[in-house]
């Protein structure tokens, strides 16, 4: 559990961090700006996006080109404050052979004060559908669907969704729930960890996977699915097989339950 304590903390300062990004009821002025990139990417690169406030969308393109489009958003006490909010966000990116990254910076100001705005950034990222990728945000939720490649997903304040994923998968919450829905048990496995939330899990009922889940507070339910337990299992640990074995389906959570689901 000294994993998810550390990332508690992490939250925590991050929540602090952010502090003066907070929408109040005198926040009524709003400026936004759109940001458009398109990149190349070799079979074998990698993407990587990392957000600060605000959510992160992701679905499969076409080819081997990614779009990223982002909406930058302020909000402030007035129109000046709105746009001098604005314009502490930038987007920095980082582009290499067979590699891009791009990073959302929001630049703090004197005096943290309601005064000085509240900034947010939304992506809406296509992606080739076998790329390898991470996508992480601080103040927000990840969603993602029909990737194929290795995906990895981080949030901090948020939930991370994922749909008709095939490749190998690694998502992680602190504060928000994991909704999963495998097209398969990928060769690489899936590793799935949530602090706060509950972590809900779909897959074939044909699907073959050893199973390896455990909540500190909360259960474990297994619908629909033909396992086999192994070991001491109990209410909030569970050992064992599906379908005879295969790719490693690992779980972990604090606070919440944890469920999955035969389709």
């Amino acid at each position: 559990m000294t994993r998810w304590i550390a990332l508690s903390v992490f939250a925590t300062a991050a929540a602090l961090s952010v502090g003066c990004d907070i929408v109040t009821a005198d926040m009524r002025a709003e400026q936004s700006t759109q940001w458009h990139k398109s990149y190349s990417l070799d079979r074998n690169g990698h993407f990587e996006l990392h957000n600060v406030n605000g959510k992160i969308v992701v679905e499969p393109s076409t080819g081997n080109t990614v779009d990223v489009d982002a909406t930058r958003k302020a909000r402030g006490a007035s129109d000046e404050a709105a746009k001098a909010a604005l314009d502490r966000v930038s987007i920095v990116e980082d582009v290499a052979d067979g590699r891009i990254r791009i990073d959302t910076k929001i630049a703090k100001t004197e005096g943290l004060s309601f005064l000085s705005g509240s900034v947010t950034v939304e992506y809406h990222v296509k992606v080739p559908a076998g790329a390898d990728v991470k996508f992480a945000t601080v103040n927000g939720g990840v969603e993602i669907t029909g990737l194929d490649g290795t995906v990895v997903a981080e949030t901090t304040n948020g939930g991370v969704t994922a749909h008709g994923i095939g490749g190998r998968l690694e998502a992680n919450t602190t504060n928000g729930g994991l909704d999963i829905d495998l097209a398969r048990v990928p060769a690489g496995g899936v590793k799935l960890g949530c602090v706060n939330g509950g972590i809900d899990v779909r897959l074939p009922r044909d699907a073959k996977a050893t199973i390896s889940a455990r909540i500190t507070n909360g259960g474990i339910n297994t619908e629909g699915l033909n396992v086999d337990a192994g070991g001491e299992n109990t209410r909030r640990r569970f050992e064992g097989t599906l379908n005879g074995g295969g790719p490693r389906l690992e779980i972990e959570g604090v606070n919440g339950g944890i469920t999955l689901v035969g389709r």
